[in-house]
């Protein structure tokens, strides 16, 4: 077999590390071959390339991506810019390598994950850490139960580098976060992440809250982290990193009956096994050939030359599926993506990391110039609205009415007499027969947002509304008939979107210690239950009409996606597979027959992002029960999603279940944004 054609983009301090190794795996006859450099200057390529050794060097990314002869590409630009040249390599049908952190942010990977997928390239993240041969060690003393059960892990990975510009340059991601602290996280997930369930599968261990601090530079970038995880099964980390002060290079796993003590977390220079006493009962100093970034470069070689073992293809339906509803009827174009990756970092593993750095990087406040702003995101003074109506049958949609302000997910009444809608903090009751706007007298609760439900005996609304004591959503019940609004939830923030068929339960959005997760609580107020513990955020339950099922949206699997799961949280079931879009709020119809969804192109927001102001997708799912389907094959019963109104909008348009009572038609809003 031949030699594996290996090429580094970009020269910089991590690209001489990776160049040391490959020489190293070169000079060994390990089947790799120093072939091609390339940066924005010639000359400093060249320079390169006579140093360790290269065969070509390239004096811009365009003219390596195009090189056709190379196995391998290694990205080792700041992370900043991974995205544009990884997007740029995989246009050109290379296979790539891209240094941690993967991106910048979750959207970005998004994007470069599913653009591999769809040109079927071998894509891996370069977290050299989970290629360790000491991990074998470590595992085997945790399997051996050399430190009884593990309880808790710590790790901190502090050096100063605040000299760096880069590391403190917003507009380059800088932080310590996506550049150090990524390596404590890793630490933490490489022994906690996964957990053995009741019937002995390996599965993973969510994390279920977070505690996350940081001390800033001036530049408003995060220069000292605290992250504290809490997981599914109770074992806790405590990670820290600083680029502000001394080195500290050390990772712990704490056990029931001893500790290991890992020096250098991020290269495991030494393993120390103590026993529950505190002395060492063990040292391992694991082998390298290098410096430890061949171990990556090796196993990628594996992938590349043996695609069977580590390429699997996925069927998906591209622009939608069949959908049993006469005037939409039309069947997707059929496709198959192809999956190539290593299981020490899945693709999928590497959209969890950016999603928590995402989330980890919003308590600490720390976002960057390249990324949306929030404040133009979410300015909506000016935006005109426009209610209309969605009919199934004739595939056509009509106006209700056109306002001059920003109004927000209509709910149908049970009897079909009316809508319901949110604007400026208000409930408002819209007449289909009439067109009559009247506002529903809510007292104090004057600052409702866009989750609410009817009542189905009539009498009144449920609605989330931010208390003024402190900002935060929680669930009140407003009556038509003028009786004061009545408290539910006291816990907050609590964000209603369902409820069952009698009235007697609520489902709702809630976030509890730093975790995003459903939740249901008896209509009447009382005590909460919580029904997911996915990583990520969990959002828009919503009852079927018979309540045996709750159809909610999730990130669990790297990009937000519509699930289905039975009313006690269990059968939590995937329900689309969107390549290239993040599905929202599946609302079912009252006969259990459809579901209507948004979508947005994953080009447009982060998985958990639900904003305003976007080109966005109503899609419909149709149940389709085949004669003689048992129980056990009705997770498949549901078309794939089609695409029935593309428009302008995102966050209102269809918060909440806006079926009208025969099932036949939809309400939703589309905007039109100020000059």
């Amino acid at each position: 077999m031949k030699d594996l054609k290996f090429a580094i983009l970009g020269c910089g301090h991590i690209a001489t590390k990776m160049a040391a190794a490959v020489k190293t795996l070169e000079k060994v006859g390990r089947g790799v071959e120093c072939y091609a450099v390339a940066s924005r200057n010639l000359e400093k390529a060249t320079a390169f390339a006579k140093e360790y050794g290269f065969e070509k060097a390239y004096g811009s990314y365009e003219e390596l991506a195009a090189d056709s002869t190379i196995d391998l590409i290694y990205i080792a630009t700041p992370h900043s810019h991974h995205h544009e040249f990884a997007k740029l390599c995989i246009e050109h049908g290379r296979n790539i390598l891209v240094e941690k952190a993967f991106t910048a942010n979750a959207k970005l990977a998004a994007e470069l994950i599913s653009l591999a997928h769809d040109k079927g390239v071998f894509l891996c993240e370069a977290m050299w850490t989970r290629f360790l041969p000491a991990l074998k060690t470590i595992r085997g003393w945790i399997g051996d139960g050399r430190v009884g059960n593990v309880e808790t892990v710590e790790a901190d990975f502090s050096m100063m580098l605040s000299h760096n510009e880069r590391l403190w340059n917003p507009s380059l991601a800088g932080g310590a976060l996506l550049d150090i602290g990524i390596y404590s996280l890793t630490f933490a997930d490489l022994f906690l992440g996964e957990r053995v369930d009741a019937d002995g599968n390996v599965v993973r261990n969510e994390i279920t809250s977070m505690d996350c601090k940081c001390v800033k530079f001036k530049t408003d970038v995060d220069a000292s982290d605290w992250i504290n995880l809490t997981y599914e099964n109770g074992q806790k980390a405590y990670l820290k990193t600083s680029m502000v002060s001394p080195t500290h290079n050390e990772g712990v796993i704490y056990g029931t009956a001893g500790q290991i003590r890992v020096q250098n977390l991020n290269d495991m220079v030494k393993l120390e096994l103590l026993d529950e006493a505190g002395n060492v009962a063990e040292t391992v100093e694991p082998p390298r050939l290098c410096n430890c970034y061949e171990y990556e470069v090796l196993a990628c070689k594996e992938a590349i030359e043996n695609p069977a073992l580590f390429r699997h293809e996925v069927d998906f339906v591209a622009g939608g599926g069949r959908c049993s509803c006469e005037s939409v009827e039309r069947r997707g174009e059929s496709a198959r993506i192809t999956v190539w990756e290593r299981p020490e970092i899945t693709h999928a593993k590497t959209m969890e990391f950016m999603t928590l750095m995402d989330k980890i990087r919003e308590q600490f406040g720390v976002s960057y110039p390249f990324e949306i702003s929030p404040s133009e995101t979410w300015n909506r003074n000016g935006d005109k609205s426009i209610l209309q109506v969605f009919d199934i049958e004739s595939g056509e949609a009509k106006i209700l009415k056109e306002f001059d302000c920003v109004i927000e997910a209509p709910n149908w009444s049970a009897d079909g007499s009316f809508l319901t809608y949110n604007s400026n903090g208000r409930i408002f009751k819209f007449s289909i027969a009439t067109g009559v706007v009247t506002p529903v007298e809510s007292y104090f609760v004057d600052n409702c947002n866009n989750d609410h439900v009817l009542d189905p005996d009539g009498s009144g609304i449920y609605v989330s509304h931010h208390t003024k004591e402190d900002g935060l959503s929680r669930i009140y019940k407003i009556y038509f008939d003028g009786r004061l609004p009545r408290l539910v939830t006291p816990l907050a923030p609590s964000y209603l979107h369902g409820i069952t068929s009698d009235g007697k339960t609520l489902a709702y959005c809630a976030e509890r210690n730093g975790s995003y997760d459903i939740y249901t609580i008896p209509a009447v107020g009382g005590n909460e239950t919580r029904l997911t513990t996915a990583f990520g955020l969990n959002d828009g339950p919503e009852y079927d009409c018979d309540g045996e099922y709750i159809w909610f949206n999730s990130e669990r699997s790297g990009r937000m996606q519509a699930f289905r799961m039975k009313a006690d949280g269990s059968e939590q079931t995937q329900m689309t597979h969107d390549l290239h879009w993040n599905t929202w709020f599946p609302h079912i119809s009252p006969d259990r027959q459809k579901v209507v969804m948004v979508a947005y192109t994953e080009t447009d927001v982060r998985p958990g992002e639900h904003v305003p102001n976007k080109n966005v997708e109503i899609r419909l799912m149709c149940r389709e029960v085949q004669s003689g389907q048992t129980s056990a094959m009705r997770a498949n019963e549901w078309s794939a999603p089609l695409t029935i109104l593309k428009l302008f909008g995102g966050q209102g348009t269809i918060n909440v279940n806006s079926w009208a009572p025969d099932s036949k038609r939809f309400a939703f809003v589309s905007y039109i944004r100020r000059r």
